[in-house]
């Protein structure tokens, strides 16, 4: 099935952002250090490339469980991604050749994605496209995990998903990760290419499309087990959030 994903576990240096980030969002003082949280970060899995290649492709994925981990790109508050990861495999040069032929280059992106509660309590997937990063090319850093600062970051709110959108392909899948492993995509749910047919499974991942329009709602009618998407994002929390309301107690 020509689809491949993969996940980066990226333990950025919180210190070296810290700094900049610090003055970025007007703490006034670089020393001090906001507080920092890496979405996605887990044990480290290897890509499916070379070994067995499957890549991502013509989605928008996001990871919702890595083993014990529940909604590992689920933001936790209000602040602003200041940079991502991405960790690639080394397909062999018939394998990028292929990949190349049926999809473009090989692209990615960080997309940060609102859920309509409404509409996912009633059993439909659907989540409002909000921001996303510039389309980075991928094919120079093949083999290897990269980080992309953000010089515009992201600003995100509390109970935000971040995903990975990948208009062409993408090297960026691990296998064989279990069944506590899965991810969604931005697929309709009888197109998730898991036809055991060659040719309908292509075609399944050929009429999909990753999420680009801003604003624009989308159904993630697909979700994969067993593999994850290697990728990551640096989220800095707003020092300025207003404090949560305290519960009014009981006369």
């Amino acid at each position: 099935m020509p689809k491949r994903w993969h996940r980066a576990g990226i333990l950025l240096a919180a210190a070296v952002f810290a700094c900049a980030l610090a003055l970025a969002i007007g703490t006034g003082s670089a020393r001090a250090a906001p507080q920092v949280t890496v979405l996605g970060a887990a044990s480290p899995a290897t890509p499916a490339c070379p070994t067995s290649c499957q890549a991502l492709a013509r989605a928008t994925g996001f990871q919702t469980r890595i083993g014990a981990t529940m909604n590992p790109f689920l933001v936790p508050y209000r602040g602003r991604i200041v940079a991502w990861s991405i960790k690639l495999g080394a397909p062999i040069a018939d394998d990028a050749e292929y990949f190349t032929e049926q999809f473009g280059l090989p692209q990615a992106r960080l997309s940060v994605l609102k859920p309509i509660q409404k509409k996912i309590k009633q059993g439909k997937p659907i989540y409002k496209l909000k921001a996303q990063s510039p389309l980075e090319r991928l094919e120079p850093f093949f083999g290897t995990t990269t980080t992309f600062t953000l010089q515009n970051p992201l600003r995100v709110k509390a109970g935000q998903v971040v995903a990975l959108s990948v208009p062409t392909w993408a090297p960026a899948l691990a296998l064989g990760q279990g069944g506590s492993s899965t991810w969604a995509a931005s697929r309709k749910k009888q197109r998730c290419g898991l036809s055991r047919n060659q040719a309908e499974a292509l075609a399944d991942v050929k009429a999909g499309r990753s999420q680009e329009t801003l604003g624009a709602d989308r159904a993630y009618g697909c979700v994969y087990k067993t593999a994850r998407i290697l990728y990551s994002a640096t989220v800095v929390k707003d020092p300025n959030q207003p404090a949560p309301p305290k519960k009014k107690k009981k006369s």
